[in-house]
C-alpha cells in the first residue's frame, strides 16, 4: 500500500533534475505536474485534429469514430505518463521509469496512430502552417528522401533497438538523462520518435500506407521484440544496480536498488513482449479478416458471372 508521505528526499544537484522528486510530507497522488513545454504541444495537437474533423465535409476516405476515440485515448495515455504521479515517482524508481517508457511506446504511441491523425491534422492547421511550411517541406527531395529511409522496414526496427540499448547500457547516459532536464527530454523525444517509425509500419496511417504487407508485419513486429527481450533480461539478470542515481535514490516502495531495477527489466521483458504479441495477434486478425473479404468479393463476382453466361445462354 502507498505511503501518503515519504521521508526528506536527498539534496537536488546543480542542474534540474530530469523528474521533480516527490518533496517531503507530499502526498502521492497530489504529485501531478504541468509542463507548458510538454502541454502546449499537445495541446494544439488536439486541437488541430478536431478543428481539422469538423472542416472535413467531403472525406476522400472513411474516418469512423472509433478512430477518433483510440486518438484522444493516446493523447490521455501520454500526459499521464508524462504529467501524473508515474512521473515525478520515477525520479526514485528505476521501474516506474520503465513503466513510463512502456506506456509511451507501446501503448500511447499506437492508439495516437490508429487515429490516422495525418489527414484531420492537417486540415486542422492554419492555412500558413500548412502550405507554407509542411507542404514546402513535403515536397523536397531531400526530405523525400529521408522518409523514404527511415521508414524502411530494417531501420524502423534497428533504430529503436540502437536507442533502446544507447539509453540503458551506454555508460553514464541513464543516469545524466534522470539528473538533467535538458537531456531527459532529449531521451523522451528520441523514444517517441523512433516508436512512431515502428509503429507507422504496423499501423496503416491513413490516407498513407504501410511499407510492409499483413503477413511480413508480423514478422517485423515479432523481430523486433527480440532487442528489447534481450534488454529486459539483462537488466533482470544484473548481478548489481546498473544506475548511481537510483542506488542514491530515496525510495517510495519496500524496494532496494536492485530489485527496482530487476523489477524494471521484468516490465519490459514480459508485459512489453505480450503487448507486441498481442499487436501481432491483432494484424494477423486484420489480414483474415481482408482476406475473407476479397475472397467474398471474388466468389460474387464470379456467381454474378456465370447468372450472366447463363441468362445469355437461353436467349
Amino acid at each position: 500500500m502507498l505511503s501518503p508521505t515519504l521521508p526528506p528526499v536527498p539534496p537536488v544537484p546543480p542542474w534540474f533534475p530530469g523528474h521533480e522528486p516527490i518533496g517531503e510530507g507530499e502526498a502521492l497522488w497530489t504529485a501531478w505536474s504541468f509542463d507548458p513545454e510538454f502541454l502546449l504541444p499537445v495541446g494544439f495537437a488536439v486541437f488541430f485534429y478536431l478543428r481539422g474533423l469538423r472542416r472535413w465535409e467531403h472525406r476522400s476516405h472513411e474516418h469512423p469514430p472509433w478512430r477518433t476515440a483510440l486518438y484522444l485515448t493516446g493523447i490521455a495515455v501520454l500526459v499521464l505518463s508524462f504529467q501524473s504521479p508515474i512521473d515525478r515517482i520515477a525520479q526514485h524508481h528505476f521501474s516506474m521509469h520503465m513503466a513510463q517508457h512502456l506506456l509511451t511506446m507501446t501503448v500511447a504511441v499506437p492508439l495516437i496512430l490508429l487515429g490516422a491523425p495525418t489527414t484531420p491534422s492537417l486540415r486542422g492547421m492554419p492555412r500558413w502552417l500548412r502550405l507554407g511550411v509542411v507542404a514546402r517541406l513535403a515536397k523536397r527531395p531531400a526530405v523525400r528522401t529521408a522518409y523514404g529511409v527511415v521508414t524502411h522496414p530494417v531501420i524502423a526496427i534497428a533504430l529503436p533497438a540502437v536507442v533502446l540499448w544507447l539509453w540503458h547500457l551506454a555508460p553514464g547516459w541513464y543516469d545524466r538523462a534522470v539528473e538533467d532536464d535538458l537531456i531527459h527530454d532529449l531521451q523522451h523525444m528520441s523514444f517517441v520518435a523512433v516508436a512512431v517509425l515502428f509503429w507507422w509500419n504496423v499501423i496503416d496511417p491513413k490516407p498513407l500506407r504501410a511499407r510492409v504487407p499483413h503477413i511480413p508485419r508480423i514478422l517485423y513486429i515479432l523481430g523486433a521484440t527480440i532487442p528489447a527481450q534481450f534488454l529486459g533480461a539483462m537488466l533482470t539478470f544484473a548481478p548489481e544496480p546498473l544506475y548511481e542515481t537510483y542506488v542514491a535514490a530515496t525510495p517510495i516502495y519496500g524496494l532496494d536498488p536492485l530489485q527496482d531495477q530487476q523489477l524494471g527489466g521484468l516490465l519490459m521483458w514480459i508485459p512489453g513482449g505480450l503487448l507486441y504479441l498481442l499487436a501481432a495477434g491483432v494484424v494477423f486478425a486484420v489480414w483474415a479478416q481482408q482476406s475473407e473479404r476479397r475472397q467474398r468479393a471474388l466468389e460474387a463476382a464470379q456467381d454474378a458471372e456465370r447468372l450472366g453466361e447463363a441468362a445469355r445462354a437461353t436467349r
